[in-house]
């Protein structure tokens, strides 16, 4: 299996718990059996998805990705894609909120926007191509 199907899991993991607990808060009011039950399933798979996590973690810090010119763990290159994401968020808020009577120059935040978000497409793109090819055991 690849790194980026075990993402896959944990993903639908985390929706069927976000179901289950609320299914098991409204049987709460209705039904103790219903709720034991749904209870004994969302601890199942909180265990569960706690190995993904565990395991994709493990892989992320073992796993090396070229940045530019030097090499980082899939770990960081994830929180380095992520800071630049908001970068991008913030410099987008500026530019929505410019208008005729701002003091920012928009044409240079669109200019940083522009560029951060290329970069962040680069590394984004050979994240998302190293999990397809990194194996787990």
């Amino acid at each position: 299996m690849v790194l980026a199907e075990i993402l896959i899991e944990k993903h639908n993991l985390e929706k069927r718990m976000e179901q289950l607990g609320r299914y098991m808060h409204k049987m709460a009011y209705v039904s103790a059996e219903q709720t034991d039950k749904a209870t004994k399933k969302l601890l199942d798979l909180m265990d569960k998805h706690r190995s993904h996590l565990i395991m994709i973690n493990k892989v992320n810090n073992s796993t090396e990705i070229a940045i530019g010119d030097s090499k980082v763990s899939l770990a960081n290159a994830i929180l380095i894609a992520k800071t630049m994401e908001r970068k991008v968020e913030l410099l987008d808020g500026l530019i929505d909120n410019c208008d005729g009577d701002s003091v920012l120059n928009i044409f240079s935040l669109t200019e940083q926007r522009d560029k951060l978000m290329e970069e962040c497409t680069l590394i984004s793109n050979s994240i998302e191509s190293l999990e397809w090819s990194v194996e787990v055991d």
